[in-house]
């Protein structure tokens, strides 16, 4: 999913990830100083966000103005970029569909898991698996969520931990029954 062609500007896409995945009630000064982008470009996102009601602006706070997601928009923007995140993640994962032979979702997904994503694989050699962790802190780092939780565990290693009825492995499996059949 392009949501800078969606949303026609990545200053504008970058202005509304900082909002729902960083902090929200921030200025402008302190929009500039993390995104890369000048005060002027800002500037004129964040002034069309407001007049189409998205963004609230108020320009009364003491310590300049405060920036954030209008409240009765915040859930279905939320929605909407998490649906981009996952887009992106799975077609991370289908260009590596020879090596991963599943993947779950976790807590940053609304799923009751002590960890963000799950990734089983059938054989990856190190320096596969460190390549492809970087790609996934990559993508999360875009939407500007730093830290991830994200277990890799090989599909033997997942056999073996289920044969051994592994805490862990059965409470992901209440949550996803299919974890025990191959895809």
């Amino acid at each position: 999913m392009n949501l800078e062609k969606l949303f026609g500007s990545k200053a504008k896409v970058d202005i509304l990830k900082y909002l729902l995945f960083r902090r929200q009630g921030v200025s402008m000064r302190a929009l500039e100083g993390e995104l890369e982008w000048t005060f002027p470009a800002i500037k004129k996102q964040v002034d069309s966000l407001e007049e189409s009601k998205v963004l609230l602006v108020n320009k009364e706070d003491s310590a300049g103005f405060s920036i954030s997601i209008a409240p009765q928009h915040y859930e279905l923007f939320k929605d909407f970029f998490f649906t981009a995140l996952k887009t992106s993640l799975i077609d991370l994962f289908d260009s590596y569909s020879i090596m991963i032979d599943r993947y779950f979702w976790g807590k940053r997904f609304g799923i009751p898991l002590d960890m963000d994503m799950i990734i089983i694989y059938k054989h990856m050699e190190k320096q596969q698996i460190d390549a492809l962790k970087q790609q996934i802190s990559d993508i999360f780092r875009d939407f500007f969520i730093e830290n991830i939780s994200i277990v890799f565990m090989s599909a033997d290693e997942r056999e073996k931990r289920y044969r051994l009825a592994d805490r862990f492995v059965l409470q992901v499996m209440r949550h996803f029954p299919d974890m025990k059949e191959k895809k």
